[in-house]
This record gives structure tokens, C-alpha cells and sequence, in this order.
């Protein structure tokens, strides 16, 4: 059985070819040029394509790429009535850069922005399809804080809008649920209780909880990580390395997605030292306890890197 494998959530929007151009296709319908209809049609041919991709490279579980998606504190600002998107702002060390968010009164939860891409996602797939949403931390640190607001008020707040969506997608059947941290890093001092709210929004979910930190290094933190109540971990290794060697240690028990392919460099790793380093970590644990995955989502690389990066994943784990 070969290792299992999934990407972390982001693909690339826009082709080579130009077949698939949805930043220009949302531009003109902004400019009024095309129709809702016509948005839609291009925006389903993209998800339909980014599927294909993942199971043509043999991927065990797929997401939608999260095409829809404009940044990753998005689809909060359209679930949740009272929050609205303000000025651009560099989004941690990439050249992309995310909307913050603002806090503007009446905030309450109106509609799920996830399950209808679930559950077209899932209509498309042969494969399972994981749902990915923004963790509260990082929700908190991608907000514009107002005077009357605290750091720990906003994560309790975000923790009980995420947990109704997490119920929402459940409702509509998802069986893999991620939420993407990449806040959870050293000298947070909301680590201990970014972990809570994590445990909270995902208490008794009948559903592969999955939780996925990348940009920093965490070995130092994996103690207070390993309390997550979650299936699976998924670990940047390119960023910081020495977390495998603390996991052969034993300080994670469960599931851990291993993040040694680099989703933010175009240089194609060597397969065969790929399949070393995962060959090592199959001595201390055992080969069903863990995945294969980018370090962080491919969105960040052209289209024909990120497909190389899926095809080696695959041809990693194959060799396995």
C-alpha cells in the first residue's frame, strides 16, 4: 500500500496555456464585461481542472484548491454577517498579499461558505475530499484591531463561528476537515489558547480533524501542539526541519502529515532523497500513521511547478 497523500489546500488559479485565468475573469465580471453565469461556469471549469490534476498524480484525499477563495481569511468575511474586508497587507514572508479583516458590530454567522464547495467538490471527485477553512489564530492576527477589542475575545469569537461551520459541513457529509494555522508559531503568546479554541471548534466532530502549521519552525512549541485533540498534524519540514527527528521521538502519537516537498521554491527535489527521508521516518512510525504533503499550498508556485510538485509527491510515496 503506498503512503497516503494530500495537498495542504491552495493551487495555483492561473495556467500557462491561459485556459485558466480567473483573476482576469473575475477583473472583467468586476468591470461588468461577463456574467454572474459566465464567472460561475469559469470558476467550476477551474475546481473541475485542480481536481483532475490531484487524481491523475494519484492524490489519496483532494481539495478544491481553494479556487474560490481570494485569501485564506476569506471565506469567514462572506460566512459571517459584520465583518467586512479592508486594506491589502502581506500575507507572513510571500509576495501575496490578503485582506484584513474588520470588525464592524452585529457579528454572527448567516450561512456556511464552504458546503456548497464541498459538496460540488465531492460531486466532481472519484476521490475523498478534504475541506480546508481558516483556524482561528490566524483569523485573529489577519484582523484590524479596534481599541475596545482584545486578542483573546476575537479568538473566542472566531473559534464559535468556525465550530458552525464545522458543523454545517459535517451536516453536509465532509469526513475531512482541516483547519490551516499557520499563526502557530514560537513566542505566540496565544499558543496555549489557540490550542483550546482548536480543541473546542473541533470536540466530538465525527470527522478526521486535521490541523496544518507552516511558515515557522515549531519544534520548539510540538509539546504544546501535541495537545491538539486532533487526527492528524501536518508539519512544515522544509521550514523546520528538526521537527522529524522530535517526532521519531514519540512527542506525536497520531496521524502526521509530513511536509518535506517545498511549495514555495520551483527546484524540483530528488525523489529518491525524498523517499530516504520518509524510508527513516517509517523505522519510529508506523507507515499508517502518516501522510505525504507539500509543506504549505502550492498556490504560491506557476501552475507547471505546482503539477511537477503533486507528480513527485505521488512518485514519493510510490516509492515508499
Amino acid at each position: 500500500m503506498p503512503l497516503r497523500t494530500t495537498m495542504v489546500g491552495s493551487y495555483p488559479k492561473v495556467t500557462e496555456s491561459g485556459s485558466d485565468n480567473l483573476p482576469g475573469t473575475i477583473d472583467r465580471w468586476q468591470r461588468k464585461l461577463i456574467s454572474d453565469e459566465s464567472l460561475e461556469q469559469e470558476i467550476q471549469k477551474a475546481i473541475r481542472r485542480v481536481i483532475q490534476e490531484q487524481e491523475a498524480a494519484g492524490l489519496t484525499v483532494i481539495t478544491d484548491g481553494q479556487i474560490r477563495w481570494e485569501d485564506l481569511p476569506h471565506p469567514i468575511a462572506r460566512s459571517v454577517s459584520g465583518i467586512q474586508r479592508g486594506a491589502l497587507r502581506r500575507f507572513f514572508d510571500n509576495n501575496v498579499y490578503y485582506r484584513r479583516l474588520e470588525l464592524n458590530g452585529g457579528v454572527h454567522w448567516k450561512e456556511s461558505a464552504a458546503t456548497d464547495e464541498f459538496r460540488f467538490a465531492s460531486k466532481v471527485s472519484k476521490q475523498p475530499v478534504k475541506v480546508t477553512l481558516p483556524g482561528p489564530l490566524t483569523l485573529v492576527i489577519s484582523t484590524q484591531m479596534k481599541e475596545q477589542q482584545s486578542r483573546e475575545q476575537l479568538l473566542s469569537l472566531y473559534a464559535g463561528l468556525i465550530r458552525q461551520e464545522v458543523e454545517a459541513l459535517v451536516s453536509a457529509g465532509a469526513k475531512e476537515i482541516q483547519l490551516d494555522e499557520p499563526a502557530l508559531a514560537p513566542q505566540e503568546p496565544l499558543l496555549p489558547k489557540a490550542v483550546d479554541a482548536i480543541n473546542k471548534i473541533f470536540q466530538g466532530v465525527p470527522a478526521r480533524r486535521w490541523v496544518a502549521c507552516y511558515f515557522h519552525d515549531v519544534s520548539t512549541i510540538l509539546p504544546t501542539l501535541a495537545k491538539l485533540q486532533v487526527e492528524v498534524l501536518s508539519l512544515d519540514l522544509v521550514t523546520g526541519p528538526k521537527g522529524a527527528d522530535l517526532l521519531q521521538k514519540g512527542i506525536w502519537t497520531k496521524e502526521v502529515a509530513l511536509g518535506l516537498i517545498d511549495a514555495r521554491n520551483t527546484k524540483l527535489e530528488s525523489a529518491l532523497e525524498l523517499a530516504s527521508q520518509v524510508k527513516k521516518m517509517t523505522q519510529a512510525i508506523p507507515s499508517d500513521r502518516l501522510w505525504l504533503t507539500p509543506n504549505c499550498g502550492l498556490e504560491f508556485l506557476p501552475h507547471e511547478a505546482a503539477l511537477k510538485k503533486l507528480q513527485l509527491l505521488q512518485e514519493v510515496a510510490n516509492n515508499v
